[in-house]
């Protein structure tokens, strides 16, 4: 998986399914929504230092290009 940063949009490109994503930020992320993983169903949530999405039904973006989530906050 690769990903990328175009304004507040987090671009990916995967070989493969997505089932969820974790990943940690310095304080910068107030939230997180939309994008494939809001279009699959993921519940998605942002704390401080975290941004976690996943289905509670078992739902997967599939492999492919997309935006996997938007970020808001001073994200760069």
């Amino acid at each position: 998986m690769c990903l990328t940063l175009s304004g507040n949009d987090l671009n990916y490109e995967s070989s493969s399914d997505i089932a969820g994503f974790q990943f940690y930020h310095d304080g910068c992320v107030t939230s997180a929504s939309g994008g494939d993983a809001a279009a699959s169903g993921f519940t998605i949530s942002a704390s401080g230092t975290v941004v976690l999405a996943f289905s509670f039904t078992g739902a997967t973006i599939a492999a492919g290009s997309g935006t996997l989530v938007v970020l808001d906050g001073d994200v760069s």
